[in-house]
């Protein structure tokens, strides 16, 4: 499902941070590049599509909120922004 096009009518956007902002639209677009068009197929085949684990690692994704172990460290609520966006792709 494509993110909405609609006026943010609270303005939350107003109240994150860049960085929260950031991440959150690295990882959106990275939903409707990457995870959008194949996980119909996935969820029809009863599949994960374990390829783009390596690219969610790169981005930081894995561990987000975690200090230390080379985890980006971020706050919590960067952190569940990004949560929000990889949900968003797997609503099929």
């Amino acid at each position: 499902m494509p993110r909405a096009d609609i006026t943010d009518l609270f303005r939350l956007d107003d109240l994150l941070s860049d960085e929260e902002r950031a991440a959150r639209d690295t990882v959106a677009r990275f939903v409707d590049t990457e995870v959008l068009p194949i996980i119909g197929k996935h969820f029809r085949e009863g599949t994960f599509p374990a390829h783009l684990v390596p690219r969610l690692a790169e981005m930081g994704v894995l561990g987000a909120n975690l200090q230390g172990y080379g985890c980006a460290g971020m706050n919590t609520v960067s952190y569940g922004l990004i949560l929000q966006e990889l949900e968003r792709g797997d609503d099929q």
